[in-house]
């Protein structure tokens, strides 16, 4: 259904892992949001990171990458800015952010 999957947070056993490996047998890109070395809930995506089935995601500018896609993404109308505090809290919306 998704041309990519990013893991942001799993656990040594968790499901993600198993969605992430079989979209990588897939061919579809795989990017891991790293977390702290000394989360339990981080384990699972600095394993992906080091078995070399996800990429580094730091940023929205990575997601072009794992789909392959190389355009600019357009600009939303309302909310955010496409400057680089993508991932800043939506103004319009407070309390809730990305």
């Amino acid at each position: 259904m998704s041309s990519a999957t990013v893991i942001v947070e799993a656990g040594a056993r968790s499901g993600a892992l198993h969605v992430a490996r079989e979209a990588h047998a897939l061919g579809r890109g795989v990017g891991a949001v790293p977390g702290p070395v000394t989360s339990a809930a981080s384990t699972g995506t600095h394993l992906l990171l080091s078995e070399r089935t996800a990429a580094l995601v730091t940023g929205h500018h990575d997601f072009a990458t794992l789909t392959g896609d190389r355009r600019q993404a357009p600009a939303r109308t309302t909310g955010l800015s496409a400057g680089p505090d993508l991932d800043a809290v939506d103004q319009n919306r407070p309390g809730r952010s990305l």
